[in-house]
């Protein structure tokens, strides 16, 4: 009796585990579930393209114990550029870590390419963590419109374990990426990428958005400054107020402007600098580059033509002092000549109004 009661035991016992198995194989591949693979490498090139995938991004953190050659509890700043190469055959991401000293923790880079074999993307990564070199290679296993998913296998001081990554589309320009062991061991790392903004950075904490008022002769000219475009661009709209539109008895005191000219401000990736554009009612256009920026000094070189279509060119420094600008012009050449208007040879004094 004792003998086909243990047999029943041991048979429930094996039965339990082979459950537990299989919930865990499902629950794992549930996870994927949703995800599918591209057919082409075409495919995938534009899935990163036209998902925004590519292009510069960072992120600020504390290591974890995921890897074997980067310590944990470092805090990080991560800088990235991910791009479609020459060739359109394969996409590159070159990265760094610094540490809160700005030293090097870590920096590689990175191959994605199509496999006709296995008709898969397959990754090449490879790098310095300080002294330690390290090398990991893995393989897509799915995607669909908000993440993506690949299974890798890493080589690092002397060790090999398998690592699963899952990048996931946060937003337009945020990304959060985590990398965990396979295995469930050590403590996952996440990162919460953002875009970089090379306006921000560039501008050095220089702001010049609000509305702005100047006294021009007895003329009041208000120039409109605002973010656009999630703070890729300055737009600019300068005039004056049109008496005629104001609507009488207009409780809200609403105001209306009788737009004479329109800018706008951008960092051009090309020649890595920002450049502003200006054109008037009068016919004056005019191109711009920042020639240096910092919280509360701004220089520019402007060139282009006045209404007449006469070439000039002229460097503006603003000056900020809380909430008045002064601006100052200097080296300005009409039509080849060095020439200096009236108008631009007294500093311009420009007061925020109130919001």
């Amino acid at each position: 009796m004792k003998i086909p009661c243990l047999r029943r035991l041991l048979t429930l016992v094996l039965s339990f585990i082979s459950m537990m198995a299989s919930s865990n194989v499902v629950a794992q591949s549930s996870d994927d579930d949703g995800l599918k693979k591209p057919g082409s490498w075409t495919e995938f090139a534009s899935y990163l393209a036209d998902g925004g995938d590519l292009g510069w991004w960072e992120a600020k953190g504390v290591t974890t114990d995921v890897w074997k050659t980067l310590p944990a509890g470092i805090t990080y700043h991560y800088r990235a550029l991910t791009r479609l190469d020459e060739t359109g055959r394969q996409i590159v991401r070159t990265f760094t870590y610094v540490d809160e000293q700005g030293e090097l923790l870590s920096s590689g880079s990175e191959t994605i390419v199509w496999d006709d074999k296995s008709k898969n993307v397959i990754w090449s990564v490879s790098g310095f963590d300080a002294d330690q070199s390290w090398a990991d290679s893995g393989r897509l296993i799915g995607c669909d419109n908000s993440r993506m998913v690949v299974a890798s296998e890493e080589k690092a001081a002397g060790e090999t374990y398998e690592l699963r990554t899952t990048i996931e589309r946060t937003g337009e320009s945020t990304r959060r990426r985590t990398i965990a062991r396979a295995d469930g061991g050590d403590t996952p790392f996440v990162q919460e990428f953002t875009r970089v903004n090379h306006l921000i950075e560039a501008l050095g904490g220089w702001d010049p958005t609000g509305t702005w008022a100047t006294d021009f002769g007895g003329t009041r000219v208000i120039n409109r400054t605002t973010w656009s475009a999630n703070r890729r661009c300055i737009l600019i709209t300068e005039g004056t107020l049109d008496i005629s539109a104001l609507v009488p008895d207009d409780s809200d005191g609403e105001r209306f402007m009788k737009v004479s000219g329109n800018g706008i401000i951008w960092f051009d990736p090309a020649t890595r600098t920002i450049r502003e554009r200006y054109v008037s009612s009068l016919g004056v256009v005019l191109e711009g580059e920042i020639l240096s920026a910092s919280k509360d000094r701004i220089e520019i070189r402007f060139e282009g033509f006045d209404a007449g279509g006469v070439a000039m060119d002229a460097k503006v420094v603003t000056e900020r002092r809380g909430d008045q600008l002064t601006t100052r012009f200097s080296d300005m050449t009409y039509d080849g000549r060095s020439r200096m208007p009236d108008w631009a040879k007294a500093p311009v004094i420009s007061t925020l109004e109130p919001r």
